[in-house]
């Protein structure tokens, strides 16, 4: 019963059987089966496995063969005058399972009945994927319609006699199944994380060549961007930044890039990539953190082609959306002063909710469904993304719409920027799952950070980088925790400072959104200064040119922000006032001063911890686990001032009393999870932003003719697509429009959404609730503060 790598001598004029209206079922089965294997003969060796992924591809239709199935493929309902309706005997994918069941060897059963079986739709707990006698009745039929009508032409398909086959699905043998996977789960303690992961890649070949096999061109990756890349255009930034202003020349923080660039330099050439995995680049804000991690992944890259004979592709992952367009922009001007073009998307590709679906090669526009699988693919050998969509690649396993771009991270180097931003609370499962990946997929992972967790042992790219913090004399912090302060007490000492110093900018950052817009209103109405306003409640293309008007400003301006101007916002204040909040993220907020050391004294980073006088609750209470601040309470005691020189080894003690307090609880039910194979359960208890506790309403925010014009198209599409439009051109474009609309979405409270919800539209035809422009001639938005209702009708957070 061994499958041949080669085409059968039959012609595909021979099969009448399809899987498509346009292609045989042979041709099909035989296309994904070549599509998979040449991904994997790329990435791997091992012919056991080799051969299991061949059988799982070869049995992955193997159902389509009823009638039932042909006569809906082949059905033409524009042609008949009255619609026909079809059965579930039509459905494929439970016998093709099946089929493959029986035909897999014992360790792969399982893998290629699950992975079969949802290869159309997420798998769900596997003790209810392998209970099969309700829908036994349904199987009868089709085993019998094929002894019938296919027998044969399916026996030359799969050169071999398929009676063994038809015999063996019975009653008593699927129920075996079910027993079977019982049994291995007392047996051997339950299913382990290297079990997940094989079935993982598994899965992800079939979807991926699933689909690849039906688009038009598969796009020919070109070869990785070579390191001196990088290097040459940060020096010609260099140049440029000089030829503007000679004085940087003698600014430490200038020379001190340059001090960490040749010492990441130097530090490279003595990592083992064939024993080393895990590595680091641990340096103050404003140190060139980009430049050095896209060098490093590079240098990796190229060693890794020349020693060994293959080129990784490199996936940058950062936590927040608004900083994503930043360093998608610097690695674009990377490679077009290099290569003197814009970049492909085969080059580089960013892939977040808000890109727009596109794809480009060097010799290809791809449209509709090609361009929509290669972009959501990850067809490109540098991609940019966050962290949500890099962890649910690992862990939302068995999820049809994600699971089809896993093998895309085999072999990579995965750069995890601002990887301090990562629940604490994950970091046991993480942890053994980038072990995983690392050891049995090869995979590399760069950890960046000014403020290093300790998630797993690592080997660090800038050793010396204790003497680059301790040689820093840029902020110092003000600890005036010893008394609480109320909110108007607060904004009288915001006033009186800002009116003192006209000649310094200010940022001030608040824990929730309420008394964000409380200190924002006051200050916008008893000052002079232009005062600026950034939270989650601005939308997102107005927070981005926020961020980009503060960055080119000239004039020292007065920001108020929530805690989203922390991690990767390139802007330099002043001053700044930060309500209370754990040490990572008071380290986060400082770095946004004197970020380029313009100021020769230090700059001040005020804390303050304000506190809810209705509630009697401080504000950090509302957002931050109480673990967290009772740790940095604890370090920050009887210290009155932290200079910029202390702050290293305070976060070394932060992170170790982190890794001791931090509950285990969340990994050890993933762990159950995955023992039981409830892939249901595992996804679900891996969520990187956990909104459970706070529901949450999207909204749009009808700001421009922009956003009216998008919201006209969606429904002038859903009105008419049918007279024009095929139904993958009519969902591409849909996906289109809604990635421009979440430029103008954001997330609201119960209250706030029920004090609008009166005021706010529906998109005919979609799910999907807007705010107007003109709401009764009352103004409920304004892009200066966002949300526009009285005070006592906002809830807090």
């Amino acid at each position: 019963m061994k499958l041949s790598d080669k085409t059968f001598s039959f012609s595909n004029e021979d099969f009448n059987l399809k899987s498509h209206p346009h292609q045989s079922l042979k041709e099909h089965l035989e296309g994904v089966t070549s599509i998979a294997l040449g991904i994997f003969d790329k990435q791997t060796e091992n012919s056991e496995k080799r051969e299991a992924i061949k059988k799982i591809c070869m049995a992955h239709d193997f159902g389509k063969a009823t009638s039932f199935f042909q006569d809906y493929i082949t059905y033409d309902e524009k042609s008949s005058r009255q619609s026909r309706k079809f059965g579930t005997e039509k459905n494929h994918s439970l016998l093709s399972a099946i089929f493959a069941y029986w035909w897999l060897p014992e360790p792969y059963k399982l893998m290629g009945y699950l992975a079969i079986k949802r290869h159309h739709g997420s798998i769900k707990n596997t003790k209810d994927e392998t209970e099969l006698l309700d829908e036994y009745d349904i199987l009868e039929k089709q085993l019998a319609d094929i002894k019938e009508n296919s027998q044969c032409e399916l026996e030359r398909i799969y050169d071999m006699k398929l009676d063994d086959f038809l015999k063996f699905a019975n009653r008593g043998n699927i129920r075996q199944i079910r027993k079977n996977w019982s049994q291995e789960k007392r047996t051997n303690n339950g299913y382990t994380i290297d079990y997940i992961l094989e079935f993982s890649y598994f899965y992800s070949l079939l979807l991926t060549a699933d689909k690849m096999q039906l688009i038009d061109e598969t796009p020919d990756l070109p070869s990785q961007k070579p390191s001196f890349a990088v290097e040459k255009y940060k020096n010609h930034v260099r140049e440029e930044l000089l030829s503007k202003n000679p004085l940087l020349e003698k600014s430490h923080i200038f020379n001190i890039r340059e001090q960490i660039f040749d010492e990441l330099k130097k530090e490279l050439q003595s990592i083992d990539l064939k024993s080393e995995s895990f590595f680091s680049i641990n340096i103050p804000t404003g140190s060139g953190k980009t430049f050095l991690a896209y060098y490093s992944a590079l240098y990796m890259a190229n060693k890794l082609e020349k020693r060994y004979g293959y080129a990784p592709d490199i996936v940058y992952t950062l936590p927040f959306l608004s900083i994503i367009d930043q360093n998608y922009r610097e690695l674009a001007n990377i490679v077009k002063y290099n290569q003197n073009s814009e970049p492909k998307d085969t080059e580089i590709l960013k892939y977040h909710s808000l890109s727009e679906i596109k794809y480009e090669s060097e010799d290809k526009y791809y449209e509709n469904y090609d361009a929509r699988f290669c972009f959501d693919n990850w067809q490109s050998k540098i991609v940019t993304t966050t962290f949500v969509q890099l962890f649910n690649t690992i862990f939302k396993i068995g999820n049809h719409s994600i699971g089809h771009r896993f093998h895309r991270i085999v072999n990579s180097i995965i750069i995890l920027d601002e990887i301090q931003e990562v629940d604490e609370k994950y970091y046991p499962i993480i942890r053994q799952f980038f072990n995983k990946l690392a050891s049995e997929y090869n995979v590399k992972f760069i950890f960046v950070t000014a403020t290093m967790p300790i998630l797993i042992d690592s080997h660090e790219l800038v050793p010396n980088k204790k003497t680059y913090f301790e040689d820093l004399n840029r902020i110092k912090i003000c600890n005036h925790l010893s008394e609480s302060s109320s909110l108007d007490n607060f904004g009288d000492l915001l006033l009186e400072d800002i009116e003192k110093r006209p000649d310094k900018s200010f940022l001030i950052v608040l824990n929730t959104i309420k008394t964000s817009k409380d200190i924002f209103e006051l200050l916008q109405e008893n000052t002079d200064r232009q005062c600026v306003y950034l939270s989650t409640e601005i939308y997102p293309k107005a927070r981005l040119e926020k961020i980009d008007f503060i960055k080119r400003s000239e004039e020292n301006l007065v920001v108020v922000s929530t805690q989203l101007i922390e991690a990767g916002v390139d802007i330099d204040m002043d001053v700044i006032y930060r309500d209370f909040c754990p040490l990572d993220s008071i380290n986060q907020t400082s770095g946004r001063a004197n970020r380029n050391g313009k100021s020769e004294e230090p700059s001040e980073v005020h804390l303050y911890r304000l506190k809810d006088e209705n509630t009697g609750y401080y504000y950090h209470n509302y957002i931050y686990p109480p673990f967290l601040i009772d740790i940095t309470q604890d370090i920050l005691k009887d210290k009155n001032i932290v200079e910029e020189k202390d702050i290293y080894s305070l976060n070394e003690k932060y992170a170790q009393n982190i890794m001791k307090k931090v509950s285990h609880d969340i990994s050890t039910e993933i762990s159950k999870h995955i023992q039981v194979l409830d892939f249901k359960k595992l996804r679900n208890s891996f969520e990187l932003i956990d909104n459970k506790d706070i529901p949450k309403h999207d909204v749009i925010i009808e700001a421009d003719s922009t956003c009216s014009s998008i919201i006209n198209s969606l429904v002038h599409l859903h009105n008419n697509w049918k007279e024009n439009k095929t139904q993958w051109e009519y969902n591409f474009e849909i996906k289109n429009l809604f990635r421009r609309l979440n430029q103008y979405k954001i997330s609201i409270n119960n209250k706030t959404y029920s004090s609008l919800h009166d005021s706010l539209q529906e998109i005919k035809g979609f799910d999907v609730e807007y705010l107007p422009k003109n709401c009764d001639s009352t103004q409920l938005y304004s892009e200066e503060r966002g949300i526009i209702l009285d005070n006592s009708q906002i809830e807090i957070f």
